[in-house]
């Protein structure tokens, strides 16, 4: 132990503030005066006091290493997908997710134009955000997905109202899927660590087939997702009906 460190230790404190009250009680002579002496009392009492004190934790003379800092201030997010029928602005905020819909067979099935075939993916949409620091977010942080609005369809025929998405549970079915494969509805926590510059989530959500087919070609409604502290609409558009 080097000097400094044992003279702020508790031990150092108390040995040192003893060796000044014997002195100012003169049991060793130093030769000092009777004002000099009162001070080697009064500084003796204030080092037993220091030792005290630092012994039960109400202060330390050693330095220590602060932690790492950790300030979360903004975050920049990204959206892409792999599907025909969905695009997005990143400027705007916006993805569009243009559905089909059969109003016959009463589903999403039309034909492309090749064959035979009928298509009905429409009905499901995957958008992938990427989450990364922006100013001023440093160390570990987090922040949130969240399905925040999901809007209904009134059917102009029988007044009934639907869900734009479809429920399990009493879930919508807007599922947030992490890297880790971890997986939740409707809202998610990111966790970026220290090390990282960002996240990536996936959600994939599932139209309601009753709230699309009560809906008119090229009528609008939106699903509101905040993420990352940025609000972004989904605007489900009916596009094509057959």
């Amino acid at each position: 132990m080097d000097l400094w460190a044992w003279v702020t230790s508790t031990i150092g404190l108390a040995t040192i503030g003893i060796a000044l009250i014997l002195l100012g009680y003169r049991v060793f002579d130093l030769g000092w005066t009777a004002k000099g002496l009162k001070r080697a009392k009064m500084i003796g009492i204030l080092f037993i006091a220091g030792a005290v004190a630092l012994n039960y934790g109400v202060f330390s003379l050693t330095s220590t290493e602060a932690p790492p800092a950790t300030s979360v201030g903004s975050f920049d997010v990204t959206c892409a997908d792999s599907s025909t029928w969905i695009t997005e602005d990143n400027n705007a905020h916006t993805i569009t997710w243009a559905a089909t819909y059969n109003y016959t067979a009463g589903d999403f099935s039309y034909w492309n134009g090749v064959g035979a075939a009928y298509q009905t993916n429409s009905q499901y949409g995957q958008v992938v955000f990427t989450v990364q620091r922006g100013l001023g977010t440093v160390g570990l942080v987090q922040t949130y997905g969240q399905v925040k609005t999901v809007p209904s369809v009134t059917n102009q025929s029988t007044g009934t109202s639907y869900a734009l998405l479809t429920k399990s549970n009493d879930q919508f079915n807007a599922l947030w899927t992490r890297a880790d494969a971890s997986t939740a509805y409707n809202m998610v926590t990111l966790t970026i660590a220290e090390t990282a510059d960002g996240a990536v989530v996936t959600l994939n959500m599932t139209l309601s087939s009753n709230a699309i087919g009560s809906m008119i070609q090229y009528g609008v409604q939106d699903i509101v997702i905040d993420i990352g502290g940025q609000t972004w609409t989904c605007q489900v558009l009916l596009s094509t009906v057959t």
